[in-house]
């Protein structure tokens, strides 16, 4: 399956095509060390420049944070969850949004696990391009927690709900 994809790394955004393997793009992006786009277009965050690529790869050490998209995985494996609002920087960006970790877990304790990208829900992502803040809001975003500087809890939920595993 072809899916659009969107990364921000630390001078740009990146956009194409990718082909999907996996059941969710975050499981792709948590096995494989790069991604392979085709039709990839390149902006630069402080100039705007524009590059188009019929073919790029990105590693994955290149992207701080990429908005989630393709399906959102097999329903049968999701699991009863807390969450807590978080805040993260990562680079130029500021993530903030919902981490969903086991109710025995704590959303710091979860972001600090194995998996090198987490989803963050109901979103938003705050960066400069060129002059100007931007502040864009997504369903939910995948954050690189190897490149975040840091992470803290802004606020934490009192009920459960079910997110995807």
């Amino acid at each position: 399956m072809e899916i659009e994809f969107v990364g921000f790394a630390a001078d740009c955004r990146v956009e194409g095509k990718l082909e999907l393997a996996d059941a969710r793009l975050a499981d792709l992006l948590n096995r494989e060390w790069s991604i392979h786009l085709r039709h990839a277009l390149v902006v630069g965050t402080e100039d705007g420049r524009r590059r188009r690529f019929d073919e790029l790869d990105i590693g994955r050490h290149e992207l701080d944070v990429v908005v989630a998209s393709g399906p959102s995985g097999d329903p049968r494996r999701r699991q009863s969850t807390t969450s807590d609002c978080v805040a993260m920087s990562l680079g130029p960006y500021r993530a903030e949004g919902f981490i969903h970790f086991p109710a025995a877990a704590r959303a710091v304790a979860n972001a600090a696990g194995e998996q090198p990208m987490i989803a963050l829900t109901d979103a938003t992502l705050e960066y400069d391009e060129g002059s100007k803040r931007r502040s864009r809001w997504f369903r939910t975003l995948l954050v690189n927690r190897e490149l975040a500087a840091s992470i803290r809890i802004v606020a934490s939920l009192q009920f459960q709900q079910v997110a995807p595993a």
